[in-house]
């Protein structure tokens, strides 16, 4: 897998974001709720953004919980956390 600076999970409503971010949280993963950048997709445009060491993590917790997302995709953006997270 190529070293990005972020990696985003990318989904098709933001009901498959929540249920992810919830799971994700609860196992004690890392996620924040942002904005999907639009080099990535124009999806529903919420995203998770999540370290990198963890795709392979949250991969295999997708699919043994059924959590559905459009994939999860690496980003050499500037990150500003002020634009760049909910809430």
């Amino acid at each position: 897998m190529a070293e990005y600076l972020h990696y985003y999970i990318l989904f098709q409503n933001h009901t498959d974001a929540t249920a992810m971010y919830r799971t994700l949280k609860s196992s004690g993963i890392y996620a924040q709720i942002s904005p999907t950048p639009r080099e990535l997709s124009v999806c529903c445009g919420v995203s998770l953004l999540i370290h990198g060491e963890d795709v392979e993590h949250i991969k295999e917790i997708a699919a043994d919980k059924k959590l559905n997302y459009l994939s999860i995709d690496g980003l050499n953006n500037t990150f500003d956390n002020t634009r760049h997270k909910y809430g």
